[in-house]
């Protein structure tokens, strides 16, 4: 069993972290600390947690984990991450990684040094609409795939999170949430963009943070990629939406409940014919779009998050196993932190920012496994 602790008690913890824990039988819960005595306690009762601290350092100096997961605000992140890589610890850290590239540098030196893991939950890729969706996307079936339309609309300034970290964020949208589309794009394209264009308007001068965001990847090999995140509309919620388009077909896939009743006339290659789509669920599904017609592919009835997260843990335990522990994980979570940072660049000069090739090497292995 790999003894794990979890540092952060918040509502990621209650729904995600420990849930996933509790699906992974090669995980036991053995310590968990946050600063509010009353949450400890709570936590405690709920998921039978044997030890709590207030202090995450006192509880990896007494526990010595195996693996340790930090759902704490991302302010801790970098302190947390080489305590617990000092202490022997493999980490799981929540999204976002860290404030800034030279904290992601240290952290990945440490954890290199210590020869142990990093990995940043960016879990989607684990869904079973994600992995279904690549998987046909790597058979070739649908031949090259040469653009991405990702976009989420909601009304959920940062004015909404109440006392959260959250609510004081600037550079908010993009920052807390893109990591995850942006992992995706990425994913679903097997590398990393070239360059990146980005605007952020004051749309709503009230709130100040990005709470529009329009991004452009663009790719080798002529491909392109669309990010459209609009924290501040009035349409009906889309959670997360993406429209990937290949040579032979397109998928859609939808996360965050779905709920569409539609007939319709399509026109395709100079014919009309009548389509209908029905869906129903809160998970989310993928579905192949082709001669104008919709087929669904895959779905997830309910909220797959912490599902996700067992699986990314289980993928955590197989690489474990391995003598030298790999890091390209790691490395993968500095890059998308830097494909942030670079759309905060390009938003402030307003221009196209060229991105740094990275060898190939460099994650290719954390593509190919996932």
């Amino acid at each position: 069993m790999i003894r794990t602790a979890v540092l952060g008690l918040g509502k990621v913890a209650e729904n995600i972290h420990l849930p996933a824990c509790a699906a992974v039988s090669g995980i036991q819960i053995v310590a968990a600390s946050d600063p509010r005595p009353e949450r400890l306690v709570h936590m405690r009762d709920k998921f039978k947690i044997p030890a709590i601290y207030e202090d995450s350092r006192e509880l990896l100096q007494r526990e010595q984990p195996d693996l340790v997961i930090i759902g704490t605000p991302p302010d801790s992140h970098k302190e947390l991450c080489l305590l617990s890589l000092q202490h022997g610890a493999d980490v799981l850290c929540e999204k976002p990684f860290v404030l800034t590239m030279e904290d992601a540098d240290e952290v990945l030196a440490e954890a290199s040094r210590v020869n142990r893991m990093v990995r940043v939950n960016t879990q989607y890729r684990y869904m079973n609409t994600y992995r279904t969706a690549r998987d046909l996307i790597v058979s070739g079936d649908l031949g090259r795939l040469f653009f991405i339309q990702c976009w989420q609309q909601m009304f959920h300034p940062p004015a909404h999170e109440g006392l959260s970290w959250r609510a004081q964020l600037k550079q908010s949208t993009l920052y807390e949430f893109g990591s995850h589309p942006l992992d995706l794009i990425c994913h679903f394209m097997g590398g990393l963009p070239e360059a990146v264009t980005c605007h952020t308007p004051r749309v709503r001068p009230e709130y100040d943070a990005d709470v529009l965001v329009q991004m452009t990847l663009r790719f080798s090999e002529e491909r392109l990629a669309t990010l459209a995140l609009n924290r501040v509309s009035n349409a009906p919620e889309r959670y997360l939406e993406m429209r990937l388009d290949c040579e032979k077909a397109s998928l859609r896939a939808s996360l965050g409940g779905v709920a569409r009743a539609k007939l319709e006339l399509t026109r395709f290659m100079g014919r009309t014919a009548p389509m209908a789509q029905l869906s129903v669920v809160k998970g989310g599904e993928v579905r192949v779009e082709r001669d104008g017609q919709s087929r669904l592919l895959a779905h997830e009835r309910f909220p797959a998050f912490a599902k996700a997260t067992a699986a990314h843990l289980q993928q955590i335990l197989q690489d474990r196993t391995f003598s030298q522990r790999p890091q390209d994980a790691a490395i993968y979570a500095r890059e998308i932190l830097r494909i942030i940072f670079a759309g905060y660049k390009s938003a402030q000069l307003g221009q196209t920012v060229e991105l740094r090739r990275t060898p190939q090497s460099i994650t290719a292995g954390y593509q190919a496994t996932l």
